[in-house]
């Protein structure tokens, strides 16, 4: 009987501990300015997960229910994305948008 009991709470906590936490951080141009009310995607094999708008301070955030490899694009800006990752944890990303050429490109601040 004591077995079954651990059994079911380890079973009615699993979903618990797979659930991700936050992608968030601040998008800014080459410029040093933030990137204004700018959507951002979280993708995954060309599915949007998740969005959300930029703020004033460039700054995003956007819950990720699964744990795993996304990537983060900027809509309205072609090739503009960066790989991000999803743990049970909230992740920060500051990053740095440019052109280079006809491409846009976001990297790691």
């Amino acid at each position: 009987m004591k077995t079954t009991g651990i059994l079911f709470l380890i079973l009615l906590f699993v979903p618990f501990l797979s659930m991700a936490g936050d992608i968030y951080g601040t998008i800014k141009g080459d410029d040093g300015k933030p990137l204004i009310n700018q959507v951002v995607q979280i993708t995954q094999n060309d599915n949007v997960m998740a969005s959300a708008k930029t703020d004033a301070n460039g700054y995003f955030t956007v819950t990720i229910k699964e744990v795993g490899k996304f990537k983060l694009e900027v809509v309205g800006y072609k090739d503009a994305d960066f790989e991000v990752f999803s743990s049970n944890k909230s992740t920060r990303y500051n990053l740095l948008m440019n052109k280079a050429g006809e491409k846009w490109i976001l990297k790691s601040l």
